[in-house]
């Protein structure tokens, strides 16, 4: 039989393994994990480091409820979520830009049409988004009075525009998905900015043939994400590349779709919609898409 001393060790390691997160989210290495919604759906979160340079692991779920393996360096991050089974800051803490303050507004950007999928919110300029922000914005809304710059490519150049409210989907303007810098700029001497400039023309040598688009779908059946093309893209963004299992055509019109991106590999010209990509050999393979008539 065990001594009393010889119990008091034993008791306080089951008492701390009692007190123990049940679901064994947390480990923490470095700093205390950061705040977000994205313990709801993700494990074994590991903390590295302090400050500027903390790091967090783990796994979280994708949109198919796979676990994905996911790090992040979350020392400028005020909160944290899960986006598609990869850690991303919710928000980024004040210093985290290249300067240039917001003038009492805050630029917010989220991943879907109509504000769904909140990616960032920042009163500060950034001349390159970091990389889990840049390419991804779709839709956008402007907190406070102010302006500010988006522009598709870093350092403010590519196809820019300036808004001073919401936009609820930027591909009317030619920029979504492809935000990668953002400014606050000065008003226009106290009156509303100019409306802005139509959307850009297409890209990647043109290819537009009216009022026709192409929707991909990640699912059989034209269910699941969906990703709606008005334009030729060589390549098509990386969260839509390699997903789609099933598409329809809009409007009157023939789109080509190929496996590999530049129209090269695979190819198969369709002008109706098509539910089960697997019957051509394109299922999960589509990386370019043009329309041809």
């Amino acid at each position: 039989m065990r001594s009393r001393d010889q119990r008091f060790p034993l008791l306080l390691v089951l008492g701390a393994m009692a007190l123990a997160p049940a679901s064994g989210l947390a480990q923490a290495r470095g700093a205390p994990p950061p705040p977000g919604d994205y313990w709801q759906s993700c494990q074994n979160i590991t903390t590295f480091g302090y400050g500027r340079d903390a790091m967090m692991t783990g796994q979280c779920k994708d949109r198919f409820g796979r676990y994905q393996s996911t790090s992040l360096k979350f020392g400028s991050c005020s909160s944290v979520v899960n986006l598609n089974g990869q850690l991303t800051c919710g928000s980024l803490t004040p210093g985290g830009g290249n300067g240039g303050g917001g003038r009492g507004s805050t630029l917010s950007l989220y991943r879907y049409a109509n504000h769904d999928g909140h990616l960032i919110d920042t009163t500060r300029e950034y001349s390159n988004l970091p990389r889990q922000y840049n390419d991804m914005a779709i839709s956008l809304k402007i907190s406070g009075r102010g302006n500010w710059e988006v522009c598709a490519d870093a350092n403010f150049r590519g196809n820019c525009q300036t808004f001073d409210r919401d936009v609820p989907d930027l591909r009317r303007y030619g920029l979504g998905e492809t935000i990668s810098s953002v400014r606050p700029v000065e008003s226009h001497g106290g009156y509303p900015p100019p409306p802005p400039p139509p959307p850009a023309p297409p890209w990647n040598g043109g290819g537009q043939h009216g009022g026709t688009s192409l929707n991909l779908y990640s699912v059989v059946g034209f269910s699941g994400q969906a990703f709606e093309a008005r334009m030729n893209y060589s390549n098509l963004p990386r969260v839509h590349n390699d997903q789609a299992q099933s598409l329809r055509i809009n409007g009157r019109g023939a789109w080509e779709v190929c496996a590999d991106s530049d129209f090269r590999g695979h190819c198969e010209t369709f002008d109706r919609d098509v539910a089960d990509l697997r019957r051509f050999g394109l299922s999960l393979s589509i990386s370019s898409v043009r329309q041809v008539r």
